[in-house]
């Protein structure tokens, strides 16, 4: 018969045993016993619960709310939260079918921030990726808006930029490119309008429980309103008293109303609103911007990205669709726009003042981390012992640690995990590591603007964001004996650093800016417009 901790363990795997083989155990004098073995028969119970409860479900299409929040109630007992989106998701399907829009966005919207918040599937699963996009198709056509009449108008010469963002807060990257092209844009031809969704922020009419929710604008994004109104840019925030449907409805009627000539969608499918409107027509043309995870539902004219190598992750997808991509700078005093304030300090995450920081923004987009990045890390930190490694970034992390622990330096090492201040959390650094393979760019460029000496592997010179290219190709390592030792250097010299350090802020201040950011998707809009008659042209001579 088997013992009592290994029945437990057999559970906490998630195995499902007979139950009588606990019940000697729970009666037992030993409190010991007696608790182990009753907490075993309530997990038991729980697991059972979940299988039924799923059955339920699946029987039913997910139709069934109550049920649904009993299931999601198990999955949090048991500590498997990570597999409440596709259930939630099936719900909303469901109530798309029963034409409960309102309900059926909201369910959207709690599923995918959920599994977002813990890097959970959606993030790296193309099928549900297409699942949502259908989804959302689905609550579009339901809701049955369409423009008042058609996209045809004159503005005398003036490009109408609508630019629809989830919220205005005022230290997220939305905030930060739409404060760019209210400072860079000119005001005699171009004229701006700001559309927040508001699609976290609590509503009267609440259907399906979805928390935790996020402030409105009007909290979050004081500073950033505050420039707009000073720039003469016009913001329209959703109405909360409103569900997400009728939101989205107003915001496409708006934005038909101001005569949008090219509408700029920034947003996740975190924002059921954003993500409704790009399904219909409400401008002459349409550009989404992706930043963690695009927006997929809808026909958009043209997207583009910050990251190449999200946009190579996404490349097939829209090549499918037949929709362009493009590549957009990402402006540095937009990442860091206050590069010569403090960073956060050394004693909240227990690093000794001495210590030498190795700092890294690992992304999930750039895939398992090459084994030769981690076997340099570990020789580099033998070889200095005042150095540490702190990282930061989304991606799976799991074999990393393992190395470093079968190296006995795990204790030289931390994972953050995602964080939305990597660029005030590289200030903390002395030296950036980017990633052996093709890191993202986003780090790299967070690390220049705050005069971090950066340390890169010659890349790819058709790549206009490999690392190499950005901190220049002659101060770049041509392998991975070069990286380490130019890593070694700048540990050993103060100097070095700081004069590195302060050249690649320059280049950054030099190349890399917001400025060169709004120019470049001010000429895109120009070009799509300019592309878009040409191809009304051609559909109607079709």
């Amino acid at each position: 018969m088997p013992s009592l901790l290994e029945l437990t363990e057999r559970i906490n795997k998630g195995e499902l045993i007979d139950p009588q083989q606990l019940e000697i155990y729970q009666d037992s004098s030993n409190a010991a016993e007696k608790f182990l073995a009753n907490h075993a028969g309530a997990m038991l119970d729980l697991r059972r619960s979940h299988t039924h409860l799923l059955e339920a479900l699946e029987a039913i299409d997910y139709a069934d709310q109550k049920v649904l929040f009993q299931f999601l109630s198990v999955l949090g007992f048991l500590g498997m939260s990570e597999q409440r989106t596709r259930p939630v998701l099936r719900f909303g399907a469901a109530a798309v079918g029963r034409r409960e829009i309102g309900l059926a966005l909201e369910a959207f919207q709690s599923s995918i921030s959920a599994d977002l918040a813990s890097d959970g599937p959606f993030v790296r699963d193309a099928e549900t990726a297409t699942f949502v996009a259908t989804q959302y198709e689905r609550a579009a056509a339901a809701l049955a808006w369409y423009a008042p009449g058609p996209c045809n108008w004159d503005n005398g010469g003036i490009l109408k930029i609508g630019y629809v963002t989830t919220t205005l807060a005022d230290d997220e990257a939305p905030a930060r490119m739409i404060g760019a092209l209210a400072r860079h844009l000119d005001a005699k031809n171009t004229k701006l309008h700001v559309y927040a969704t508001e699609a976290g922020v609590r509503r009267e009419k609440q259907a399906f429980t979805q928390g935790p929710f996020t402030p409105a604008s009007s909290k979050k994004g004081r500073d950033t309103i505050d420039q707009l109104s000073r720039r003469r840019a016009s913001v329209w925030f959703a109405p909360l008293d409103q569900d997400l449907a009728t939101a989205a409805r107003e915001l496409a009627t708006q934005i038909h109303k101001d005569q949008i000539d090219v509408l700029i969608i920034d947003a996740a499918p975190t924002d059921p609103v954003a993500a409704v409107v790009a399904c219909w027509r409400p401008a002459k043309t349409k550009l989404h911007l992706a930043r963690r995870v695009a927006i997929k539902s809808g026909d958009a004219d043209a997207v583009a990205y910050f990251d190449n190598h999200r946009r190579h992750a996404d490349a097939s997808h829209w090549m499918e669709c037949g929709t362009a991509t493009h590549l957009l700078p990402d402006g540095t005093d937009a990442l860091v726009p206050n590069p010569d304030a403090p960073g956060p300090q050394r004693s909240t995450y227990g690093i000794p003042e001495a210590s030498i920081i190795l700092s890294a923004v690992l992304s999930e987009v750039d895939g398992p981390l090459p084994p030769a990045f981690a076997d340099t890390v570990i020789g580099m930190l033998r070889q200095n012992p005042t150095a540490v490694l702190l990282t930061t970034g989304d991606a799976d992390t799991t074999a990393l640690k393992r190395r470093f622990e079968a190296a006995g330096l795990s204790k030289r090492v931390g994972f953050t995990g995602r964080r939305k201040d990597v660029a005030e959390f590289l200030k903390m650094a002395d030296i950036y590591l980017t990633p052996f393979g093709r890191p993202a760019a986003a780090g790299t460029l967070a690390a220049m603007a705050a005069g971090k000496p950066v340390v890169a592997l010659a890349g790819e010179t058709n790549d206009p964001q490999a690392a190499g290219h950005l901190i220049g190709e002659e101060h770049a390592a041509h392998d991975a004996a070069g990286y380490a030792d130019r890593v070694g250097r700048l540990i050993r010299d103060a100097g070095i650093r700081a004069k590195f350090g302060e050249h690649l802020k320059q280049r950054a201040a030099e190349r890399f800016t917001a400025e060169q950011s709004v120019r470049a998707l001010e000429g895109l809009c120009r070009s799509m417009l300019e592309v878009q008659p040409r191809q009304q042209s051609m559909a109607q001579a079709a």
